[in-house]
């Protein structure tokens, strides 16, 4: 196999396993310098080399490893008290599966209406009002289609 002299962007980039967007935005950087032969960009094997000399083992992003260090040694942030009353009741229903006993503040709270069930003669009633009302408003169209003809 022979060692081509000069690659084309698309060549390089698939040299490196990258897209040729890649090779470009190298050259546009300025991390690799290229020759142009009457309008076409050839980067050289010169090139190639130098990038493949110069790579070093990879230990991660220096700002990751500068974030993850800054994590490890920062102390916890001081905690509001609304923000611990909140992690407590969630700490509470957890552990007991209910909620926590009423605070002051929510003691004078107006609490939102729940529908109560029905007893078994109150639904039938419920449904009888429900049908009443159906019906009068099926005859009163009845009434008006027969009123416009």
């Amino acid at each position: 196999m022979t060692d081509k002299v000069t690659y084309t962007p698309a060549e390089f980039a698939a040299l490196f396993g990258k897209e040729r967007t890649w090779a470009y935005r190298q050259l546009y950087a300025g991390k690799v310098k290229a020759i142009t032969k009457l309008g076409q960009i050839q980067i050289p094997q010169s090139e190639v080399d130098k990038l493949l000399n110069g790579a070093e083992r990879y230990l991660g992003s220096a700002s990751h490893v500068k974030r993850t260090a800054k994590r490890k040694a920062k102390k916890k942030a001081p905690v509001s008290k609304g923000a611990a009353k909140w992690m407590s009741a969630v700490k509470h229903q957890r552990k007991h599966g209910s909620p926590p006993k009423e605070n002051a503040r929510s003691a004078g709270a107006r609490k939102p209406s729940s529908p109560e069930r029905l007893r078994l003669g109150d639904q039938a009633s419920a449904k009888q009002s429900v049908y009443q009302r159906l019906t009068r408003c099926k005859s009163s169209r009845k009434d008006d289609a027969s009123r416009g003809e």
